[in-house]
């Protein structure tokens, strides 16, 4: 399941690197998905990649040979620590029905048994990936899965699961949205370290006003 799957990359990020980022809230970001241009604010109290985290964010990118990340929002000051990336896959294909639709077919599938297996499958093979990307020196372990309802903007899934890397273990928390905007699929996921006390329904919330917050550029 490609949400999953993204999910599982992104919490790899954590024991790549930590680095500054430069002050960037309020600004407007600009990207492409399925050859559409679109635009997100940046969420107050959070940066793009600075010169000093570019590289890192472009080899956490890399991890995901699914998955185009095109935007890696951190919390300004921090890396790797309370972030949220806006991702999309990268053989990409229009979505023919409105977001509501979208969304309650994307709840049924995540809760039923077939949906369940390719979540599980997707958490399998993710963690190869992150695996085999650093030379085994990241490993991902103990990610627990469940669905977290769905309202008018997403579906939702949250996650918990243990990081492991050269400078010891930790553990990362989670909540992905799939969402469609413009036609396109997209999923924004919202990661933060446990220990900073951040709560799923906090992820819940933040990756929510990010995708609703997403437009079509020009609309």
């Amino acid at each position: 399941m490609i949400g999953m799957r993204n999910m599982v990359l992104a919490v790899a990020v954590l024991a790549l690197a930590s680095g500054p980022a430069l002050a960037q809230s309020g600004a407007t970001h600009r990207f492409t998905a399925g050859g559409k241009a679109f635009t997100v604010p940046v969420p107050q109290g959070y940066c793009l990649p600075s010169a000093e985290t570019i590289a890192l964010a472009e080899q956490v990118a890399a991890l995901d040979t699914m998955n185009v990340i095109h935007a890696n929002l951190d919390r300004c000051g921090s890396f790797g620590e309370d972030y949220v990336h806006i991702k999309s896959p990268r053989q990409s294909q229009p979505i023919p029905m409105p977001r509501a639709d979208f969304v309650a077919l994307i709840a049924r599938e995540l809760q039923s048994e077939t949906g369940q297996q390719l979540t599980n499958d997707a958490l399998e093979d993710a963690g190869r990936d992150v695996a085999a990307g650093t030379d085994g020196e990241i490993k991902l372990d103990n990610t627990v899965p469940r669905f977290a309802g769905q309202d008018d903007v997403c579906a939702y899934m949250a996650l918990t699961g243990d990081v492991s890397g050269p400078t010891g273990s930790i553990t990362m928390r989670g909540v992905i949205c799939m969402t469609v905007v413009g036609g396109q699929f997209m999923n924004v996921n919202a990661y933060a370290i446990e220990a900073k006390g951040i709560t799923d329904a906090q992820l819940k919330a933040r990756a929510r006003a990010i995708a609703a917050s997403i437009a079509p550029a020009g609309a």
